[in-house]
């Protein structure tokens, strides 16, 4: 088994992914990390997930600690970089699913890659993998001066907008699409787990591609698949679309 270690453990989706890390096979949990004031600082990982103690504790700052095989990392562009910077010595692979990086942060973290495998993924979902393929494919399809309007909706407490997801999306279609006019549109309503409407408009008639998160489970299996897959790459940057274009 492989010792998986997730940066942003108390978050929505830490809380989730380690509650199935736990009951994975392939991955042993083996530590997460918080923010130095979370009340869980110092305690066993099974008492944030109401479970019996499991011996892995949660940490206030990174460890030195060469038992880690890989990292998963859902917290904050700061505390990625913090991490990267940390391990990129060590050589371990790290799953990056935070979101909100500005330019310069990117451009850090596509240096680093030279130096170990990441898989940025700002959205770790099957679905979002598979419309960005898509998406990459339609060049032929639509005229070159199209206008393409992006829309994302997304829980209240989300602080990054537009999300990962839509930016990604634009990038996507802005290769295929080099003239185009792409707009985004963000809203942030209820307890929404995420939802992305790419519109095609045209003459008297709209084509749309929606993908909607209906539990937000998908993003925690879609991270292990993505972890176990990254567990044996080289250095680079990859994205979800490599695992299901390999």
């Amino acid at each position: 088994m492989k010792n998986l270690y997730i940066s942003g453990i108390t978050g929505r989706i830490g809380t989730l992914l380690a509650n199935k890390v736990i009951e994975d096979d392939y991955f042993q949990l083996i530590g997460g990390i918080s923010n130095k004031d979370n009340a869980h600082i110092g305690k066993d990982i099974g008492l944030l997930l109401s479970r019996d103690n499991i011996g892995a504790y949660i940490d206030s700052e990174y460890p030195d600690n060469p038992l880690i095989d890989i990292i998963v990392d859902f917290s904050s562009p700061e505390s990625t970089l913090n991490l990267l910077d940390k391990y990129q010595a060590k050589k371990l692979p790290v799953l990056i699913g935070t979101t909100g990086f500005n330019n310069s942060q990117l451009a850090t973290i596509k240096k680093i890659s030279q130096e170990l495998p990441i898989l940025f993924a700002p959205n770790t979902s099957a679905g979002i993998a598979i419309i960005k393929k898509i998406l990459s494919d339609l060049g032929n399809l639509f005229p070159a001066e199209s206008t393409i309007n992006i829309s994302e909706t997304h829980h209240t407490e989300k602080k990054d907008s537009p999300s990962g997801t839509a930016i990604a999306i634009k990038e996507v279609i802005s290769k295929s699409f080099s003239d185009a006019e792409i707009n985004t549109q963000s809203y942030r309503k209820g307890d929404n787990p995420g939802e992305h409407t790419i519109s095609f408009n045209l003459d008297n008639e709209i084509i749309e591609i929606t993908h909607k998160a209906l539990d937000r489970s998908l993003f925690v299996n879609g991270a292990l698949l993505g972890a176990r897959w990254l567990s044996t790459q080289p250095p680079g940057l990859y994205s979800m679309v490599d695992i299901y274009s390999s």
